[in-house]
């Protein structure tokens, strides 16, 4: 299948409850964005508030009063992953620190695994469902996810969803996810 076959309306209500959206925006809220011309201090260090619906630390930013493209830190306890999601978003994600991988597959088709450090660039396809793994027992990783947000906040095609493993604890946007790791029958993803 192709890309555009995985197309999605954001408001397409079948999975409300699965919406990271309303948490997302509460978050921006309580932590607004970075804006200015340039991120002050250093990515792979700045503190960065938690994000319980994501089990992660992260940070977004709005730089340049740019429409189209936002971006966003995150950070990954040793030994920790993420929740595994999917978005309508097109997504670069650059390592900045630390080692891991990702696991990637539409719904239905084999999950594929994505090694990655310090340097790394990837790009899960839009509406894939992916979850991203530090293999260090002792140092955090972070990544650099820059992407379309903007566009499709816009044109109201933005939608980020929670996989159904992934388990709300909680009520609103005052929540945490009990973040169950993807299954590990993944395919390897081809050599560059």
């Amino acid at each position: 299948m192709g890309e555009w076959d995985y197309q999605v309306l954001a408001n397409d209500a079948r999975n409300v409850s699965a919406s990271e959206m309303a948490a997302r925006d509460e978050f921006n809220r309580q932590y607004p964005p970075v804006t200015g011309l340039e991120v002050p201090g250093d990515l792979r260090t700045m503190e960065l508030p938690y994000r319980p619906w994501r089990n992660n630390h992260g940070r977004f930013f709005h730089l340049a009063d740019n429409n189209i493209i936002q971006a966003h830190v995150s950070e990954i306890a040793p030994g920790g992953h993420t929740t595994r999601h999917r978005h309508t978003t097109e997504a670069y994600i650059y390592i900045v620190r630390g080692s891991g991988y990702s696991i990637i597959n539409y719904e239905g088709e084999p999950e594929q695994r994505v090694d990655w450090s310090e340097g790394s660039l990837f790009s899960p396809p839009v509406w894939a469902w992916h979850q991203h793994f530090n293999t260090s027992d002792d140092d955090v990783a972070r990544y650099l996810a820059v992407q379309d947000t903007g566009l499709l906040r816009h044109l109201r095609l933005h939608m980020i969803e929670r996989h159904p493993s992934q388990t709300k604890v909680g009520e609103g946007t005052d929540y945490a996810v009990d973040a169950a790791p993807a299954d590990v029958d993944y395919e390897e993803a081809p050599a560059p």
